[in-house]
């Protein structure tokens, strides 16, 4: 079964993006590959760019409390967010001190956004640096990404009690077509399961109100059903 997630508030879109970036990041990190530890610096790039916003942290540090404050946390549980929570609290005021101490890091990254932008010719540095021996790559992006691993740790947290306080609920769209109310405004994250084996993909569109599931085909236009059918899929509301 895939699963498609959809945020319905700012704070759990980001951190999904967050979350995305930073599994994405360290897996590349791990690969003896030039291209794929550039393009892991570019991911920390972007991690740098959302983490700079002071609101991230203090949003984290909320849910944490909150959590904490729960009366059926269990010993393991309350351990690990008492350590993200220290972990948060400890992180300095500016998390981006590779690009402060690299001058041809925070040209890399300006030029990163410029179609073409990143030669040689440009950033010498750069290209001095893709010519390092892998393992010092690895060592040198693991360095840099360090300052935020607090960051991941804490939004694991928020993300894994997220999903596993509610549980699916099988539903039909019948032609497709899926519209419920909400009763509940503390709904933040929509899961929605559909088997892998299928042509169908969900469109959503949701407000604190009413949620609206539009299955449409990935196939290319004239080729697939001409009628949508009633397609069975797996909802799941996610709520604090």
């Amino acid at each position: 079964m895939i699963i498609y997630e959809y945020p319905l508030n700012e704070h759990i879109r980001t951190l999904l993006k967050l979350e995305r970036l930073f599994q994405q990041a360290l897996r590349l990190i791990q690969i003896d590959d030039v291209l794929l530890q550039q393009t892991a610096l570019f991911h920390l790039f972007d991690l740098f760019e959302i983490t700079a916003r002071n609101e991230i942290r203090t949003d984290l540090q909320m849910e944490l409390s909150r959590q904490q404050q729960m009366a059926d946390v269990a010993p393991d549980s309350a351990l690990a967010l008492n350590h993200a929570a220290h972990a948060l609290h400890n992180l300095p005021g500016r998390l981006d001190q590779a690009l402060r101490e690299q001058e041809w890091l925070s040209m890399l990254k300006q030029r990163a956004n410029i179609p073409g932008g990143v030669n040689s010719f440009d950033i010498p540095c750069f290209h001095h640096w893709q010519h390092l021996p892998a393992a010092q790559r690895r060592a040198d992006l693991i360095n840099w990404i360090s300052p935020l691993l607090p960051i991941y740790q804490a939004l694991n947290i928020v993300l894994q009690s997220l999903r596993e306080n509610s549980r699916p609920e099988t539903r039909i769209a019948r032609q497709g077509f899926h519209q419920q109310m909400l009763s509940d405004k503390n709904i933040r994250l929509l899961r929605i399961g559909i088997a892998r084996n299928t042509e169908w993909i969900p469109e959503v569109s949701a407000s604190r109100h009413a949620i609206t599931i539009r299955f449409v085909s990935t196939l290319p236009v004239g080729t697939g059903n001409t009628v949508t059918p009633d397609i069975e899929f797996q909802l799941c509301l996610c709520q604090t």
